[in-house]
């Protein structure tokens, strides 16, 4: 099996295990067109670089992201004050559920998920519930000397006063980034922030995250802190291996071939 990639310039791939999401397109432009959401989070904003980039006043610049954990769907809100809709009422954070719709803008997207019938047990390590999610994901602020527990699944990172960890530094964007665990481990994704975010140095879109790992938003570093436990089975009895399944699947064709561009004030062919 392939190694774990820990930091990239785009989003995997959810693997073939993880639910699977096809959004279709109920009202709005585009009408009819369903889209298969294959990445492990979505972003949907009027911001060129998001998956669905959505262009109408009503739709914020990074308006709200989708992300598959490998076991669930979490849509959250990115502090549009009510502006994300799911079956008709406000969303911060919720859990999605087969045909659920959800709306952005004059856009309603109707959301279909699968979730695959694996053959046997070579196929079910990668979302097998085998450890608790962590008790305890973390921002370690040194200059501020402040220590945030991450309150959400899904916890955004911001200069906004409604972002779960507030940081007030100007080469920070309003919605920075977000922390939530993707297969029972904390990754980050990076909310095409103007300035970008960096962990250990090197400039990531996507990361799984380690205890102590230094994370810089613009400008601004910070630590991350968890005690998420080593992943474990105990194989026939023989005492516990380290399973390393591979996270990932793999890239569409094409580096943005899944990428998708409507306006609402365009006529689509």
């Amino acid at each position: 099996m392939s190694s774990v990639v820990s930091i990239s310039e785009q989003v995997p791939c959810v693997p073939s295990g993880a639910p699977v999401v096809t959004a279709t397109i109920c009202a709005g432009p585009g009408e009819g067109q369903s889209i298969k959401l294959r990445r492990a989070a979505s972003l949907f904003g009027s911001k060129a670089g998001c998956k669905l980039v959505l262009r109408h006043p009503t739709v914020d610049r990074r308006h709200c992201v989708l992300v598959n954990t490998g076991h669930r769907l979490v849509l959250r809100d990115l502090d549009t004050r009510g502006r994300t809709l799911r079956n008709g009422l406000k969303v911060e954070q919720e859990v999605i559920e087969d045909a659920d719709r959800i709306r952005v803008g004059p856009w309603e997207l109707k959301l279909d998920l699968a979730t695959p019938t694996l053959a046997g047990a070579s196929d079910s390590p990668i979302i097998m519930d085998l450890e608790p999610d962590p008790t305890i994901l973390a921002i370690d602020d040194p200059a501020a000397r402040k220590m945030t527990k991450l309150p959400r699944e899904v916890s955004i990172i911001g200069r906004g006063p409604g972002c779960d960890v507030s940081i007030e530094d100007r080469e920070i964007s309003r919605v920075h980034a977000v922390i939530f665990s993707y297969l029972h481990k904390p990754a980050l994704l990076d909310l095409v922030s103007e300035n970008g975010t960096w962990v250990n140095g090197k400039r990531a879109m996507f990361a799984m995250l380690q205890n102590g790992d230094e994370i810089t938003f613009g400008s601004y570093t910070v630590k991350f802190r968890s005690n998420a436990p080593q992943v474990n089975v105990n194989v026939n009895g023989n005492g516990k291996v380290t399973l390393t399944p591979s996270p990932f699947g793999p890239p569409p064709e094409g580096t943005f071939s899944d990428f998708i561009d409507f306006s609402a004030e365009s006529r689509l062919s």
